[in-house]
């Protein structure tokens, strides 16, 4: 498996529902293009007078990760999340190119990820490369292994499994609780509780939480341990049933 780092870059002028938008948009393109994992979502944040990249803590953190080994490639949203007031991109290009890691934007003409792959062995190759990335999702669903980054909190284990993450357990009983008061918007439980709003979305919206249905390709894949199980027994009852 190609070992992949997720960069994103923040800013005061950012929303942290943008974060998450970027986090979301590069996690989709990795495992659309297969035989990646995702190792590490790095979020580094812009500090006035900090436009250096070497004084900048996220690119330290891909720097050491490459140095020890840890990379094979580093994905981002943007080429400008990569650059600021210097050519932050130039500089880490460099670094990066000396250990053969690639770096792969969204914004590129092209993917780059499938582009090497179209270059390489032609478009007969990348229809077999689509298909045994097609069978190994397949494979991945039949022993119930994770197929994308854990929803919000969920883990996954040694079998890469997916498992309920017990520290956040509590917490998100007390969101699907709050979800039913009619009285509580998104917005006040994201200033509550310090979670983006969009993260607030997914978790009300993914049935995982109630079912424990892992969908893919919007049809139910597998089923593991719901967080905030369904009550058949506690269905909504109207006066006039039974009159």
């Amino acid at each position: 498996m190609i070992r992949c780092v997720i960069y994103v870059r923040t800013s005061t002028a950012d929303q942290e529902s943008g974060l998450e938008t970027q986090i979301d948009d590069v996690s989709a393109k990795i495992y659309q293009v297969g035989d990646r994992e995702i190792v590490k979502i790095i979020r580094d944040e812009d500090t006035p007078g900090d436009s250096d990249p070497e004084y900048r803590e996220g690119f330290l953190e891909v720097l050491r990760m490459v140095n020890n080994d840890e990379i094979d490639e580093l994905w981002s949203q943007s080429r400008d999340r990569l650059s600021r007031d210097v050519d932050i991109l130039g500089y880490i290009r460099i670094l990066l190119k000396k250990k053969e890691v690639p770096i792969v934007c969204l914004d590129d003409e092209d993917n780059k990820a499938i582009a090497r792959v179209k270059d390489l062995f032609g478009e007969m190759e990348l229809e077999k490369y689509r298909e045994k990335r097609y069978k190994g999702m397949l494979r991945r669903i039949n022993s119930k292994k994770v197929m994308s980054r854990p929803p919000f909190g969920y883990a996954v284990d040694e079998e890469g499994s997916l498992i309920i993450d017990d520290s956040k357990r509590g917490l998100i009983r007390r969101l699907f609780g709050e979800f039913d008061n009619p009285f509580s918007s998104l917005k006040t439980l994201s200033m509550k509780y310090n979670i983006p709003v969009s993260t607030l979305r997914n978790i009300r919206s993914n049935p995982i939480y109630r079912t424990g249905e892992v969908r893919w390709a919007g049809k139910i894949a597998y089923y593991v341990e719901a967080v905030v199980p369904e009550d058949k027994d506690q269905m909504l009852k109207t006066d006039w049933e039974g009159s």
